[in-house]
């Protein structure tokens, strides 16, 4: 065989191999979803996927993050095939055309965490009062649940005697668990799903709804009231996402795994 035709052979073998390597790389990425998931959602989350692999072949991929990065993350890039999220990012996603469709999945409450046995007593918001009390909140300015507290502290009377007690302030829910876990805190307030990882060393003590008022959470960039006393945690399927058809096998067969979300700390979605 001349040169010139052992050259030609090799190209034609080489587009041949670029050929296949294409269409099994479409293959394997037609079955990859990717999920933008919150953190407060995770172990929920895992457990759905878990489920979800012992019939299915499609490639679950997830990304953890704040609610509201997500949100961002997903509005700049356009990536990502599935959005769980609490609120209230998912209506600002839909304002956005970021997704095509959405669902309820659970609710969200913060409540206040103690140490296992409430060695301070505290059964009440306003027994956070207590002078000298080492207590621990979200960020006020950029989680959702710390503008919750910031409004809730502004309507009460001894709301000022509150914030004074306030020892840590951060965006980070699970590490005020575990300040409080440790004895770094006297208790802190977070949301429930959270606290509920720690439940051998923590107690839980609720906070009534009708002391949330409407906030405007900042951190959506809504700049609108959000009716945050009952906090849902949604999935959407994104615009990318509804074209792809391993990213609504996987969204249909989440919205059937609402079960999964009370054992987790999370309120029921159908709970008033």
């Amino acid at each position: 065989m001349s040169k010139g035709r052992i050259i030609g052979l090799a190209v034609v073998l080489a587009l041949l191999a670029a050929c296949i390597a294409l269409v099994l790389w479409h293959r394997t990425s037609s079955k990859d979803v990717l999920v933008l998931c919150g953190g407060s959602m995770r172990a929920p989350m895992e457990e759905i996927k878990a489920r979800y692999a012992k019939q299915s072949d499609d490639v679950i991929l997830t990304s953890y993050g704040d609610s509201a990065e997500l949100c961002s993350q997903l509005a700049e890039t356009r990536r990502g095939d599935v959005f769980i999220c609490h609120d209230p990012f998912m209506g600002w996603a839909e304002d956005h055309k970021l997704v095509d469709r959405w669902t309820t999945l659970a609710k969200l409450d913060i409540v206040i965490v103690v140490p296992k046995g409430n060695p301070k007593g505290i059964h009440d918001l306003k027994d956070l009062a207590a002078p000298g009390l080492r207590l621990g909140i979200s960020d006020t300015t950029y989680s959702t649940a710390g503008q919750l507290v910031k409004r809730m502290l502004k309507t009460l009377d001894y709301g000022e005697a509150i914030r004074t007690n306030v020892r840590v302030e951060t965006k980070h829910h699970q590490a005020l668990c575990n300040d409080v876990a440790i004895g770094n805190l006297d208790a802190a307030i977070t949301w429930n799903a959270v606290a509920h990882a720690l439940q051998d060393k923590l107690d839980t003590v609720g906070i009534p709804r009708d002391r949330i008022a409407k906030v405007d959470a900042v951190t959506s960039a809504t700049y609108k009231l959000s009716d945050l006393k009952n906090i849902k945690v949604t999935m959407g399927l994104t615009t990318a996402g509804a074209n792809k058809a391993a990213a609504r096998r996987f969204y249909e067969f989440a919205a059937s795994q609402k079960d999964v979300f009370p054992s987790h700390g999370f309120t029921p979605a159908q709970e008033p």
